[in-house]
């Protein structure tokens, strides 16, 4: 069996699951299918009918919930503790979640107490015969690395955002829902909960959009960045900037893409005045299809571009922006 640990918001803002679920089933079905071994999404939580009935439509093997008020908050004792005991009962063959935060706290200590490998990281997946590889990056992305773990079944893993596109989830209707219970009495919590404060997010989720249009120094000043959220609102697509114009002041925090800011998946990534820095290909590695505007032919972005504008862009900006918006009011 492989296991897909579900993340979803928890009891602090909404009981849903995460925007990147379909990204993790997509991986996990992709083994499923080159191994021809069953496929199960695992929710760990408190009251998870909800969650269970989101999960419902996608093509699953079954969907196990461990149900109890112990996971009600996200607590790295307790789940790594629900996991341990998930496994003992059933050794799956592998065990996989997101690479989030929540997900590299508590998957490694599962792995290290339970002495298998563990992946961090992981942006793709082959078997060869009995062989499993899968590759993470290492020093900032400059590097892949395959890894063939050795040690037997279970291998836990993460998964990196963007790696494995949502939309090739298979969907079917999936009827068998299991609830396994867990006996809490011996778990110790190291780390308490006092409170959530949520981030500030910009205009719209970047790691949801489906599309994006990013700027770059090469946009010379703040006001210039007009441009930009006129494409974007041409495209009815989200705002995003690299790591020169947030360091600069020209936008908040929050529309930073790359590995200092935020990965992102879209369809369409339009990538306006941006060389390339390895920082900010590391967060678009997950785009679908990279259109980059740069005058400087020789900018690494164009390596990564499915199409690429080599011109001023502020001739090109608006040029788009004003066909697009002709299109729409055709």
């Amino acid at each position: 069996m492989i296991l897909a640990l579900i993340e979803h918001s928890g009891g602090h803002a909404g009981n849903r699951i995460t925007s990147n679920t379909n990204e993790l089933l997509s991986f996990a079905q992709r083994i499923g299918r080159d191994s021809g071994i069953p496929v199960a999404a695992v929710v760990f939580g408190f009251n998870t009918s909800g969650l269970v009935e989101e999960l419902k439509s996608r093509k699953l093997d079954r969907i196990i919930a461990v149900d109890d008020p112990e996971l009600a908050e996200y607590s790295p004792d307790a789940y790594a503790f629900a996991l341990k005991s998930l496994a003992s009962a059933e050794p799956p063959y592998l065990v996989a979640t997101m690479h989030s935060a929540r997900g590299i706290d508590f998957m490694p200590r599962v792995a290290a107490s339970l002495r298998h490998p563990f992946v961090g990281g992981c942006i793709d997946v082959e078997r060869i015969g009995e062989r499993l590889l899968l590759t993470r990056q290492i020093f900032n992305a400059k590097m892949n690395m395959k890894v063939e773990p050795r040690s037997g079944s279970p291998v836990f893993v993460t998964v990196s955002s963007g790696a494995f596109p949502g939309d090739n989830v298979e969907l079917a209707e999936t009827s068998a829902i299991e609830t396994r219970p867990v006996d809490f009495s011996g778990l110790m919590k190291r780390r308490n909960v006092i409170a959530y404060s949520e981030a500030a997010k910009g205009q719209v989720d970047l790691s949801s959009a489906p599309i994006i249009v990013s700027g770059g120094r090469g946009l010379r000043q703040k006001e210039n960045f007009t441009l930009i959220f006129d494409l974007a609102k041409a495209l009815n697509a989200a705002v995003g900037a690299s790591r020169p114009v947030v360091d600069a002041e020209w936008l908040p925090r929050e529309y930073q893409i790359g590995s200092s800011g935020q990965t992102v998946a879209p369809k369409l990534y339009v990538a306006v005045g941006i060389s390339g820095a390895v920082q900010h290909l590391v967060g678009i590695q997950g785009a679908r299809c990279i259109v980059a505007i740069n005058k400087d032919a020789d900018a690494p972005i164009f390596k990564v571009a499915r199409y690429g504008i080599v011109d001023d862009l502020f001739k090109v900006v608006p040029a788009l922006t004003k066909l697009l918006n002709d299109l729409k009011s055709v």
